[in-house]
């Protein structure tokens, strides 16, 4: 950004962005459930987008 203005477009869609992957306090919460209960992250990230259809989230951010 240079003087107040980005020199690019901005992405339709924030896919993979760390703002927009953010857990809320519940989801992180049931992250930690999950992980006691040995859930493997993948299954853990298939249970987050289940119940929020417009999550962006990604693996890594699991």
């Amino acid at each position: 950004m240079l003087n107040g203005v980005h020199n690019h477009e901005l992405e339709p869609k924030l896919s993979g962005h760390l703002v927009t992957g953010r857990l809320k306090e519940k989801d992180k919460k049931r992250v930690v459930d999950m992980m006691k209960s040995l859930a493997l992250p993948k299954n853990i990230l298939m249970d987050l987008k289940e119940k929020n259809k417009e999550s962006v989230m990604n693996i890594k951010q699991v």
